[in-house]
């Protein structure tokens, strides 16, 4: 009879009391950090789809509540209009719905009263979905203040071209900087540059990977990633006045060589990376969901 009872309360040990809530993901043991089909496997639970109207991207969980970070940019356009010198109100027009699909469902969630309107958030590229559904898990944290050029890093998220299909990559930080990256043009006809922070990673980064976590060797988040490759001023205005013209009117035997090089830029933009990208450090996050410690599969006693 002790036997069996001994057996039993292994099983219990290895399982978790039924019902157990969801946990963060853990971080790695030190053999493990390299072992990166591990990695996929235990962080796979707390990246989503995002899509919002005709925008797609990727988030992932920060808390057992159901909190989802993003990029911004992925829940729409984002519209800047000066409201005073060197000030401006950003607004981005959401749909009814925003659609997330995570490991195992796929659900709506009002857009109007689930994406927090903090226009510091906006304006770094941040935002906080609160879909009030309980996460299957989530990642921690880290301080991305102790993150340094040389470190290694993972990525996880949606590209397009994979069909929907969760993708890993690896790479390192290679630069903290301030790029002064194009964050739009306001309605007033202002190009606004970007002054924050952000860590450049040396990792390829596809359409869809926007609001993919930047992930240290301890499995905890500490940047979003942003923008694939460069995008300087130069394409920016190349596109923006091409597309001011209007739909190029063919003539022949003649050659819009304008309009080529803006849609080449746009491609370039949108499907290729040329091996790095920028993210966004998560301590410019405003308001950072609470971090919740797992409950124990056993009572301590």
């Amino acid at each position: 009879m002790m036997k069996t009872k001994l057996i039993m309360f292994c099983l219990v040990s290895s399982m978790g009391w039924p019902g157990s809530a969801p946990a963060q993901v853990p971080a790695p043991k030190h053999k493990d950090v390299l072992n990166l089909q591990q990695r996929y496997k235990d962080l796979s639970c707390a990246l989503v789809v995002i899509q919002s109207g005709n925008k797609l991207g990727t988030g992932f969980y920060i808390s057992s509540d159901g909190d989802i970070v993003t990029a911004s940019h992925v829940l729409g356009d984002r519209i800047y209009s000066e409201i005073g010198e060197g000030r401006f109100q950003i607004t981005i027009p959401l749909p009814l719905k925003i659609r997330i699909k995570n490991k195992s469902e796929e659900f709506d969630i009002p857009a109007t009263t689930s994406a927090e309107n903090n226009a510091d958030d906006w304006a770094v590229d941040l935002a906080l979905l609160k879909t009030g559904k309980p996460a299957p898990c989530w990642l921690r944290t880290g301080d991305d203040k102790l993150a340094n050029p040389g470190q290694h890093v993972i990525t996880l998220g949606f590209p397009g071209l994979a069909f929907g299909s969760l993708s890993l990559y690896t790479g390192i930080i290679s630069a903290r900087l301030k790029s002064g990256l194009i964050m739009g043009t306001s309605v007033q006809g202002k190009t606004l540059t970007a002054t924050n922070d952000f860590l450049r990673v040396q990792i390829r980064i596809p359409t869809g990977i926007s609001g993919s976590p930047i992930i240290d060797d301890d499995n905890r988040v500490i940047a979003v990633v942003t923008n694939a490759g460069a995008w300087s001023q130069g394409l920016e205005a190349l596109v923006e006045n091409t597309n001011q013209l209007g739909p190029p009117v063919p003539q022949p035997n003649t050659l819009n060589l304008a309009a080529l090089m803006a849609q080449l830029a746009s491609v370039f933009h949108d499907y290729v990376s040329p091996g790095y990208g920028d993210a966004v450090p998560l301590s410019y996050l405003a308001k950072k969901a609470t971090q919740d410690t797992p409950k124990p599969a056993l009572p301590s006693h």
